[in-house]
């Protein structure tokens, strides 16, 4: 789910919400509302640009297999020693993956960012909590190992691309290193702890027909949008679970939870007084030197099989 501070929609006030209730269409016509609202596009230019760090970088461009044209760019270093893909969350662009690529970079990390379909410069009409950007994360993940075919790849995804990871898990598996920040056990409870914080109280009183309307209009079930339930799929790729001790969103309790589903080498840790929009920050260096120590262990081994196989 989204990264982003979500603000009261003005167009539905809670007055309109009692009348709305009065009568079964007006009802009807309030969830369907609800619905287009929460699977609303995010389109925007990227507010920042590798440049804005001293670093140069190339726009990428790719497809997925149901036609979604993904806008990018990639940042190299001079030597690389592997590629880290990186996925935003909801409500955001590939802009939040920089404060990543500043220090990945440096320690010679080639990184890829993508805009989900929806987002950012990417096309597409609606977001899906991370569902069909599942796609979005194949084609990416695709893309990538026929550019940079013999080097080593990890992934990391912040909440809703997090959850992209894990439904496009078929691909996901075959890397080297796989990193879930912030990431939501499923999106019910996802929707449920939002209401009364970035979505406004009379939300739930609208809840049980904007489920009902947005599983027909994405033609998925409810019960289909829970990560848990596919992070085993990474299996053999080793997972890297973090969340935050201040994360409403994402709590502890939840990442615990997911870290025991998973099937193959996986680690957690709980950033200090970390929230559900400010992991890199709150983390600060320690957090630099743990995702840093994980590419480390598992993409060295990795660029170390590839050479001897090349020999």
């Amino acid at each position: 789910m989204s990264s982003a501070v979500e603000r009261e929609p003005s167009w539905l006030p809670e007055i309109l919400t009692n009348l709305a209730m009065a009568s079964g269409i007006g009802y009807v016509a309030a969830a369907y509302t609800v619905s287009r609202w929460l699977t609303r596009p995010s389109h925007s230019r990227p507010e920042r640009t590798p440049s804005d760090l001293g670093m140069t970088w190339e726009p990428l461009e790719c497809r997925t297999a149901d036609a979604m044209r993904l806008s990018g760019w990639v940042v190299t270093p001079p030597r690389p020693r592997g590629t880290v893909v990186l996925f935003h969350g909801m409500r955001n662009n590939r802009t939040q993956t920089l404060d990543r690529t500043q220090f990945l970079v440096p320690a010679g990390y080639r990184c890829v960012a993508f805009d989900h379909r929806a987002h950012g410069e990417s096309s597409g009409k609606r977001t899906s909590f991370g569902y069909y950007e599942g796609r979005d994360v194949a084609a990416v993940l695709d893309f990538v190992r026929r550019r940079w075919p013999h080097e080593p790849r990890a992934a990391l995804g912040i909440s809703m691309g997090a959850a992209a990871l894990c439904f496009g898990a078929a691909h996901a598996s075959r890397l080297d290193a796989i990193i879930l920040e912030s990431m939501y056990h499923d999106v019910g409870n996802a929707f449920v702890r939002r209401i009364g914080n970035k979505y406004p109280a009379w939300f739930k009183r609208l809840s049980t027909g904007a489920v009902w309307i947005t599983e027909r209009r994405l033609g998925i079930r409810l019960e289909q949008l829970a990560p848990v339930e596919h992070i085993g799929n990474l299996e053999p790729a080793p997972v890297l679970v973090l969340t935050g001790t201040e994360d409403i969103h994402a709590p502890p309790e939840e990442a615990e939870i997911l870290l025991r589903r998973c099937r193959g080498p996986r680690e957690l840790w709980l950033v200090p007084r970390a929230g559900h929009t400010d992991m890199c920050e709150a983390g600060g260096q320690p957090y630099r030197r743990r995702i840093l120590d994980f590419l480390h262990r598992w993409l060295g081994a990795a660029d170390t099989e590839a050479r001897d196989r090349i020999a």
